[in-house]
């Protein structure tokens, strides 16, 4: 038990989803049914009172030594649970499955599986790599989704920065032919899509960011070229061109500054009768400073603050959870 958070007992009815993931002031009660619940100070959602199971170094692609994830299982496990998949940013240079690992146990005490990914950085991770290494390690969970109480059926991908535009593609070209991956898990096959996708600060349309970007020579190594020399591969490396009906539901947290073009890509799934929400989290930086206290905020990040994380947890109640509970 964390020391930011506190068990209580509620008389009353079950507390509603949107109770669940902000505190929202004093229920009604009635003494007909004790509801046990965990109330979190900052107002950042409802957390199990249970530690999770961590399950560490796990591999998905034994061909690698980089692609492997850490799990965190809800502490009751007597039925499958709904399963979001985390991806790390970092620019495709650095990061680690750890920098998730604030949001992964709050997520898992709240009756979620959370599994945070390594995957293959550059220079060996030249796009599609580490949209395919994260297609592997989605196939990989689901694969195995009885020996981690997994329900297959309702998955959310979320990531932050280079991980965010990574859980984007996942969510939209997962069955795109010329990026399946290669991987035994995922049988060398076009993927299924997850249900929910989350989305923090990270470009939608790589051409756009292209003109946008101070770090030309990242994306030169990223796609090996410009879009000059290269334009399909900007393309394919672009959520919005993969955009079309029967798109998952997307929530996309925005920094002040609209990089990548996030709020088109927005317009343009909505265009195409797509559920997606856009946060715009005034004064968040892009920056990470992620700390391993699931309660600790430092610096300004779009997906990090109070109000993001209000958003983020009712998004998962409301796509992936099954009747108000995960």
């Amino acid at each position: 038990m964390r020391p930011d958070s506190t068990c209580v007992t509620v008389d009353g009815p079950p507390l509603s989803r949107s109770s669940r993931v902000g505190l929202r002031g004093r229920e009604r009660t009635a003494p007909s049914e004790k509801i046990r619940t965990c109330l979190v100070w900052l107002a950042v959602g409802a957390l199990g009172c249970a530690a999770p199971l961590e399950v560490n170094d796990v591999s998905y692609d034994s061909r690698f030594g980089s692609t492997t994830l850490d799990l965190y299982l809800p502490n009751a496990s007597d039925r499958p649970h709904p399963l979001v998949l985390f991806i790390h940013g970092g620019g495709l240079r650095s990061g680690d499955k750890r920098d998730f690992y604030w949001a992964a146990t709050r997520l898992a005490r709240s009756g979620f599986v959370a599994s945070s990914i390594n995957y293959r950085l550059l220079p060996e991770g030249v796009f599609p790599v580490p949209l395919q290494d994260s297609l592997c390690a989605l196939a990989f969970l689901r694969a195995n989704a009885a020996a981690y109480a997994i329900d297959p059926e309702r998955v959310a991908v979320m990531g932050y920065s280079a991980g965010a535009w990574l859980a984007s593609l996942v969510g939209l070209a997962a069955g795109h032919p010329q990026l399946a991956p290669d991987c035994d898990a995922a049988g060398r096959t076009a993927m299924m899509r997850p249900t929910a996708v989350i989305s923090a600060s990270g470009p939608q349309d790589m051409r756009t960011f292209w003109n946008e970007a101070s770090d030309k020579a990242g994306l030169v190594e990223t796609f090996n070229g410009s879009p000059a020399e290269v334009p399909h591969a900007y393309e394919l490396g672009s959520p919005r061109y993969h955009v079309g009906p029967g798109a998952p539901a997307f929530l996309l947290l925005m920094d002040v500054i609209d990089v990548g073009g996030v709020a088109e890509f927005r317009q343009a799934l909505v265009d195409a009768g797509n559920d997606a929400r856009l946060l715009k989290v005034d004064g968040s930086l892009h920056i990470l400073e992620q700390r391993d206290d699931a309660g600790l905020y430092e610096g300004g990040i779009s997906s990090e603050t109070p109000e993001a994380w209000i958003a983020i947890e009712d998004f998962l109640f409301r796509t992936i959870a099954k009747e108000g509970n995960p």
